[in-house]
């Protein structure tokens, strides 16, 4: 079975060799942009910016943070995202907005980092190195394949609807897109675990 899922995903990734650079392109474009914008604001939105991330960096030193309350704040920050994305691909006209959303997640994750570094000095490259990548190595390879299945799906969509050939199975199809989604979301929720129940602690030795 492992070797079948191994080679499905293979073949598909193969098939949609250019939704994937273009999604992943749009993550990093993303990513410059965040990086850009921490880069040239204001020196007045700079001071402030530094005060909030000192105080956090205070805060988190300080007293304990509640995993139960992060984990519920990272579900709540990423399940819309994947809902829309979802949505989106239920559409015909969802490709751009999707694509839209993956440069969205690469800002916050370029003006996070680049934040951080800029106001932390070498702290803030421990911080963002231990308290942001761990988990989105599980969030970035979601999101991204999430993308490409919907934009996947919205083109079959459209070619389907020219050719005429969306008359049957269109419930088994979406099920089976939505179930594909579904498993991607399950994922993600080791990317919760880590963000609520041990990047907390990480944070804190790194203070």
């Amino acid at each position: 079975m492992t070797s079948g899922v191994g080679n499905n995903l293979n073949k598909h990734i193969k098939d949609n060799t250019s939704l994937y650079l273009l999604s992943i392109a749009c993550i990093f474009v993303g990513m410059f942009l965040g990086v850009y914008c921490v880069k040239y604001m204001g020196q007045a939105e700079k001071n402030t910016l530094y005060e909030y991330l000192n105080k956090f960096v205070e805060n988190m030193s300080s007293t304990s943070a509640e995993p139960k309350v992060i984990f519920i704040e990272s579900i709540k920050n990423m399940l819309p995202m994947i809902l829309g994305i979802w949505f989106l691909g239920l559409t015909v006209i969802g490709i751009p907005i999707i694509l839209i959303i993956d440069i969205i997640k690469g800002f916050t994750l370029g003006f996070s980092i680049s934040s951080l570094i800029n106001a932390l000095g070498v702290k803030g490259i421990w911080v963002s190195v231990l308290g942001l990548i761990p988990q989105n190595i599980i969030y970035i390879p979601c999101i991204v394949f999430i993308s490409v299945l919907a934009m996947q799906f919205s083109l079959s969509m459209v070619k389907n609807r020219l050719n005429k050939q969306w008359t049957t199975n269109v419930i088994g199809k979406i099920a089976s897109y939505s179930l594909i989604i579904l498993i991607c979301t399950l994922i993600c929720f080791i990317g919760f675990f880590i963000e609520g129940y041990i990047v907390p602690v990480i944070i804190k030795i790194v203070v």
